[in-house]
């Protein structure tokens, strides 16, 4: 998906199901990227043009190196469950078997999404 246009994305959150749609100009390609099981993500600089550099599936480690911040700081929101000490969440993250997806842009939405399986198309 590197240099596709983000064209739409779309969170169900009733089937806990995000899909992102995207466009290559130069190979003139539709692309979808489809995340299953999602818990939460997280998106930032959304633009109406977004460019992705890639799309990584990082050591849940990193998200709590990258993120613990901001999970200090929703911990009393119940965000993204309900939890007293981070160890308890990321006890629930290993065991359930959630998967640190990254969004890599080149240019405007980047962020991350913690889902059990995704797959590109």
């Amino acid at each position: 998906m590197h240099d596709d246009v983000i064209v739409s994305y779309n969170m169900d959150f009733s089937n806990k199901t995000l899909e992102m749609y995207t466009y290559n100009e130069k190979y003139n390609k539709k692309g979808k990227f489809i995340a299953s099981d999602v818990l939460t993500y997280f998106f930032e600089s959304v633009l109406e043009s977004n460019i992705i550099l890639d799309i990584d599936e990082c050591k849940i480690e990193s998200f709590f190196m990258e993120n613990l911040v901001q999970l200090e700081k929703m911990k009393n929101h119940c965000w993204p469950i309900p939890y007293q000490v981070i160890q308890e969440l990321k006890d629930f993250l290993v065991i359930n078997d959630y998967k640190y997806i990254k969004i890599v842009s080149a240019y405007g939405l980047f962020g991350w999404i913690l889902a059990k399986k995704y797959e590109i198309k």
